[in-house]
């Protein structure tokens, strides 16, 4: 009986092993890891910066458009978020971020985004992260723009705020880009960007060509 019972809470530890495996490894399919390479995609909030002249519903004082070229790398990586943050460091606005990280990958692996999580994720409901999360895209041009919005939807004042974008190149190693731009204000064509690396910078090149230009409808 004794014999029994110990194999009886052996495959019960099994089953709970190969349910967390399953749980994980659904995670990477989600955000991408399947092995199939899609078309390339960007996520661009209205407006499309391509149109945005043309949009005669869309009055707001100006967006801020970001645009990099993505090198997709293996496990342990590719993992990255942007978003806007007012003067003193309030987070306004998650633009995107990679599903794995925000749709709990950072519970077990804690390099994911490290910096995005502590700002953002006690602050986004389920409803939020599938509005702002996508699979990790292919490799090639990503554009995406903030619309002057908060996370709720509603117009932010006219100000100082501060864009990041956040990436884990390869387990702890990651790197974190900044610029400083005045919503309402008038067009800016290149933004001064800051970069600061943490760890060592395996797969540096992951995020290549980073640009951001603030377009004011104002002036």
């Amino acid at each position: 009986m004794k014999l029994r019972k110990t194999h009886g809470w052996f495959g019960k530890g099994v089953r709970i092993f190969m349910l967390s495996c399953l749980a994980i490894f659904g995670l990477f399919v989600s955000d991408g890891f399947s092995g199939v390479e899609g078309k390339a995609s960007s996520v661009v909030s209205s407006p499309n910066p391509e149109t945005a002249d043309e949009n005669p519903t869309w009055r707001g004082p100006g967006f801020l458009e970001i645009s990099f070229k993505f090198q997709r790398k293996g496990i342990a990586s590719s993992q990255y978020a942007i978003w806007i943050e007012d003067k003193t460091g309030n987070l306004i606005k998650t633009v995107f971020v990679t599903s794995f990280t925000a749709r709990g990958g950072y519970t077990f692996r804690k390099d994911c985004l490290p910096t995005w999580v502590s700002k953002a994720r006690p602050q986004l409901k389920k409803t939020e992260v599938d509005a702002v999360s996508g699979a990790t895209p292919p490799s090639g041009k990503q554009v995406y723009v903030w619309d002057g919005r908060d996370q709720r939807g509603n117009p932010v004042m006219p100000g100082e705020y501060r864009f990041y974008l956040g990436a884990t190149l390869y387990w702890s190693n990651r790197v974190l880009y900044s610029g400083t731009f005045f919503h309402g204000g008038p067009s800016q064509e290149n933004i001064p960007i800051s970069i600061s690396y943490f760890g060592n910078q395996k797969n540096k090149d992951m995020i290549q060509e980073l640009k951001a230009r603030y377009v004011s409808s104002q002036f």
